[in-house]
């Protein structure tokens, strides 16, 4: 027997012995847990640890890495591009684990899991902030929840239960899609930038910068021909491929985006964020999003469950 046998992971690991060169598994699963949720509050709730304890393992990870992985805001964290590619290879990483117990778990072990897939913005916006007070309801069903804008295929990916669609629903046989109510889209961007370019006047497109939404099925001319303007020529139009990121980028003051006010809850309430025109321009009404699942699996409990949470959530919004 070996010197080397008796030594504990800590010190193998310090002198280079240890099996596995990856960080520290905890920090990875407080990491993947926080990016698909958009928040460190509700990691911990879901991990069952303190918001510190959520926060120390993310700095230990950045530390580990040497750059950061989350951009923090007041009440919710974005990732950054590299935090976004970890945690693409993290998240599958995962999903081969789970996957792999999962076919030693017990049958009714197994009824109690539910998978959603849902479009990014909706995930870290609107639905991580409400999801606690499901998972509260609801305690005896995992879910499990994973974010991209990848259209869903239910019939190769047995494993997903549910399916938060933007845009437009996937058509497909056997699948029902419920529109999860009609959304606002506005006209948004932070009090001094909306100050000092008013988009009904002509002479406002010196400096005007329009953000465009590169995934969002609604466009900028659709919005000037609402309210009887012309689209102007010749601006700035920067493009992101997240609702999320326009809406942001808006509060931090790069221009005016186009998007949806669920997506812009915190920011309009807080000020961030104000309409352009001061609300006396017309918003853009139109069904964004879309719940989908197997029609065949319609009655089963978790996704009963799910579907009248859901159902009562978006009834009880509170426009903004």
């Amino acid at each position: 027997m070996t010197n080397a046998e008796f030594l504990t992971s800590s010190e193998l690991d310090s002198l280079g012995l240890s099996m596995r060169r990856i960080p520290n598994l905890h920090g990875l699963r407080a990491f993947e847990s926080a990016g698909r949720l958009g928040s460190f509050l509700f990691a911990s709730e879901e991990l069952h640890l303190t918001p510190s304890a959520i926060s120390h393992h993310i700095r230990s990870l950045e530390k580990h890495f040497g750059r950061p992985l989350f951009i923090r805001h007041n009440r919710q964290v974005e990732l950054t591009l590299e935090g976004q590619r970890l945690f693409t290879e993290v998240t599958a990483a995962f999903e081969a684990i789970e996957a792999a117990c999962a076919e030693f778990a017990p049958r009714s072990a197994k009824s109690r899991r539910l998978s959603l897939h849902c479009a990014p913005s909706f995930a870290s916006k609107w639905l991580s902030p409400r999801l606690t007070t499901f998972m509260r309801d609801h305690p005896a069903i995992n879910i499990r929840v994973t974010a991209s804008a990848d259209p869903v295929d239910f019939a190769r990916q047995e494993d997903l239960d549910l399916a938060i669609a933007y845009g437009k629903p996937p058509a497909a046989r056997g699948v029902s899609a419920e529109p999860l109510g009609l959304e606002l889209i506005a006209a948004l961007a932070a009090p001094h930038v909306a100050s000092k370019c008013d988009l009904t006047k002509s002479t406002a497109t010196k400096g005007l910068v329009l953000i465009e939404s590169a995934v969002s099925p609604v466009r900028w001319s659709d919005w000037f021909a609402l309210n009887g303007l012309s689209s102007p020529k010749g601006v700035e139009r920067p493009s992101f491929d997240r609702g999320a990121l326009s809406v942001s980028a808006a509060a931090q003051g790069l221009g005016f985006a186009l998007e949806s006010t669920r997506f812009a809850e915190d920011e309009l309430k807080s000020g961030e964020l104000v309409r352009a025109g001061g609300g006396h321009l017309r918003d853009i009404r139109r069904e964004m999003h879309f719940l989908c699942y197997r029609t065949a699996q319609r009655d089963l409990k978790t996704i009963a469950a799910f579907r009248r949470w859901l159902t009562a959530a978006i009834e009880n919004e509170t426009p903004v």
